[in-house]
């Protein structure tokens, strides 16, 4: 009898320390990347774009959907590209977002203080759909906003004048 509830106390040890083991052993996907983490890193990539007037990468980020709705993208491209007074020089890390449910998740991000050779300021963004299980053409960078921030104020200042200060390229609203 003795030897019977030892056996039983090593198996419920040995199960116990099993479970423990297979809980605690939990493998991280290192190729995981949370929402946030892809719209960091696709507004790093729409900054190289702007900088080196990528046009063909910047168009690739859009989804289906802004693509056949909006035959001008290239134009659109061009004109936001022109609208940048000089060369990017420093610029501040990007802000990301995400938000919504897994079956429609939206994203975005953008980059504040964007400063070119000329010395105007500059904040490049974009928003999108990371997923849309009803409409997958929908899926990708619906809209990329160009802020030209030195003529805003400007346009504060002086309100007999005003001057574009925004260029949009894809769909204004989702």
């Amino acid at each position: 009898m003795k030897y019977r509830n030892m056996i039983k106390r090593i198996i419920y040890i040995f199960t116990t320390l099993l479970m423990l083991i297979s809980f605690t052993s939990c493998v991280e996907d290192e190729d995981y990347k949370s929402p946030d983490q892809i719209a960091t890193e696709t507004q790093a990539e729409i900054m190289d774009c702007f900088i080196n007037k990528d046009k063909e990468t910047l168009k690739s980020f859009f989804s289906e959907y802004v693509i056949n709705k909006y035959s001008d993208i290239d134009s659109q491209i061009d004109e936001a590209f022109n609208f940048l007074d000089g060369e990017i020089v420093p610029y501040d890390e990007p802000n990301s977002r995400a938000s919504g449910p897994a079956d429609k998740k939206s994203y975005g991000a953008s980059t504040l203080k964007i400063i070119t050779n000329k010395g105007t300021e500059y904040e490049i963004g974009f928003k999108g759909l990371l997923t849309n299980e009803k409409e997958a053409d929908k899926i990708g960078v619906s809209l990329i906003g160009v802020h030209n921030t030195s003529l805003k104020n400007q346009n504060e200042d002086n309100s007999d004048v005003i001057v574009k200060a925004d260029i949009y390229i894809g769909a204004s609203t989702e």
